[in-house]
């Protein structure tokens, strides 16, 4: 089974459009795809549940992430190592997609030859590119 890694900013999409993208990991591509995700990428959600404090849509969500997907720990020293590092190399690692809608690593993933998923606004729903 493929692999795919899932950056904070498709995990936003739950904020910001209503969109789950765990539930449509699956739902929207032509192949099954496993959940991974980073440690660095846990922490990223965790300091912005702190901000949005009022917002709790993040609780059940953090815990779904956890029953869905792996979580790798990349990065020896967590101070230094950003979250889209880990998840290039993660990807990498795995021969893994990468899903983010981050302008900026989608075009690293694409220049380094790792495969992008991402949101398509306009027809509400995960792409291949």
């Amino acid at each position: 089974m493929r692999v795919a890694v899932i950056d904070t900013s498709a995990f936003l999409l739950l904020v910001d459009k209503n969109f789950d993208v765990l539930d449509h990991l699956n739902e929207d591509l032509s192949e099954v795809l496993s959940c991974a995700t980073t440690d660095s990428v846990i922490r990223e959600i965790f300091s912005l549940k702190a901000l949005w404090r009022g917002l709790t849509i993040f609780d059940d969500y953090i815990n779904k992430i956890f029953e869905r997907c792996h979580i790798y720990s990349i990065s020896e020293d967590h101070e230094k190592e950003s979250a889209d590092h880990d998840i290039l190399r993660l990807a990498a690692a795995l021969g893994a997609y990468i899903v983010t809608i981050d302008k900026e690593l989608r075009k690293i993933a694409r220049d380094t030859g790792i495969r992008v998923i991402h949101y398509r606004e306009s027809k509400n729903k995960l792409e291949e590119e």
